[in-house]
């Protein structure tokens, strides 16, 4: 037998024995827990006394049994239910079960109602028994609209995450419908859109002015001044182009002017695409710029290469990219590359990263259910 092959041999009778170890190894531990392990829990004598009373059997033991024959909750009807229930050392462990079981959520549905926020238990003690074994794992769901969720589940070809959060962001309703004003218009993460809309009258008290790309000074909050003109340095260093604002703030009479001209051109159903109803504009906030690159000539504002840049770098300096050709869905307007908006080092990262619109941010991270 040549060297080669002995070496093999004994190569391969090595490995059936480390084989055959990992099997003695993993029987030895199956068979122990499975037929000579004890998994009795221990039973203080006091519990046990309160089972004996109860005429409970020692296996249906559970530390959540034990806690409700300790605090004097505990209902025969719920035996097996116990068993179910993970215990939880919280203030409202107690008003959990005894609200909850009588509606009729099992044991396991509880363990779910206790990862909801404590104003989602408040909202789902107020009405009767719903099954929210398909929502309740999401952080932004609310339990006030588990009926649309599931209108919007069974209508469309979505995940349950993305109804919970479509359905949050109105997608299931018609545009201009059932609309909200916003409480906070001086909020960096105001939220504009066809479903909220800005309080009358309402104007930044801090308006600052830029020059901008026809000669005009183009008003806007002070607070993006700095940051868009470290986006204006970082274009021209890296890719030698001039972004220059259009326009940034507009108030209502302005937009009211623009809409109703559009409407005038193309009809209600299509301005409403590319152009926002007045007061429901996010110009009015004076936190979104229109960019125009000044050496290109006519109404082309940006060309492809310019928006790649400005579409993968606007976060380093607080803005975002607020209607992404991909998004129009969600958005409600058309892709526009030249339109960006200002919310903030943090929120503007997390939004690139994580390929979201305002509308997806402020549901996920800047909402509270």
């Amino acid at each position: 037998m040549t060297k080669r092959k002995k070496r093999v041999k004994k190569s391969f009778k090595l490995l059936m024995t480390f084989i055959l170890v990992l099997v003695i190894i993993f029987g030895g531990y199956f068979v122990y827990n499975n037929f000579f392990k004890d998994d009795s829990k221990p039973v203080s004598s006091e519990i046990e006394k309160l089972m004996q009373e109860a005429n409970i059997s020692k296996d249906k033991y559970s530390k959540t049994l034990e806690y409700a024959l300790l605090n004097n909750i505990y209902d025969e009807k719920y035996l097996d239910e116990y068993a179910d229930i993970e215990f939880q050392d919280k203030d409202n462990f107690s008003s959990i079960l005894t609200t909850f079981l009588p509606l009729g959520y099992s044991g396991k549905e509880i363990n779910y109602i206790m990862n909801l926020s404590e104003k989602n238990i408040d909202k789902l003690s107020e009405i009767d028994y719903v099954d929210i074994s398909n929502y309740y794992e999401f952080s932004n769901f609310d339990v006030n609209k588990i009926d649309r969720y599931n209108s919007y589940y069974e209508d469309n070809d979505y995940s349950y995450e993305d109804v919970v959060t479509y359905v949050n962001i109105n997608l299931d309703l018609p545009v201009y419908t059932d609309t909200t004003e916003v409480t906070d218009p001086n909020d960096l993460l105001v939220l504009v859109n066809k479903y909220h809309y800005l309080p009358d009258g309402y104007k930044p008290s801090d308006l600052d002015y830029l020059p901008g790309a026809y000669g005009n000074n183009v008003p806007m909050r002070e607070v993006i001044v700095e940051p868009f003109k470290e986006l204006q340095a970082a274009a021209e260093e890296e890719i030698g182009v001039n972004f220059m604002p259009t326009t940034a703030f507009r108030d209502y009479n302005f937009q009211r002017t623009l809409y109703n001209n559009y409407v005038a051109s193309d009809g209600v159903e299509a301005a409403d695409t590319y152009s926002a109803r007045p007061g429901y504009s996010e110009h009015q906030t004076g936190l979104s710029i229109d960019l125009k690159n000044t050496a290109i000539s006519g109404s082309t504002r940006l060309t492809d290469e310019n928006y790649e840049w400005l579409s993968n770098n606007a976060y380093r300096f607080g803005f975002i990219i607020r209607f992404p050709e991909d998004k129009t869905d969600i958005t409600g307007y058309q892709f526009e590359n030249w339109h960006i908006r200002y919310v903030g080092l943090e929120a503007a990262k997390i939004i690139y990263e994580e390929k979201l619109t305002l509308e997806e941010y402020v549901d996920l991270y800047a909402t509270e259910y």
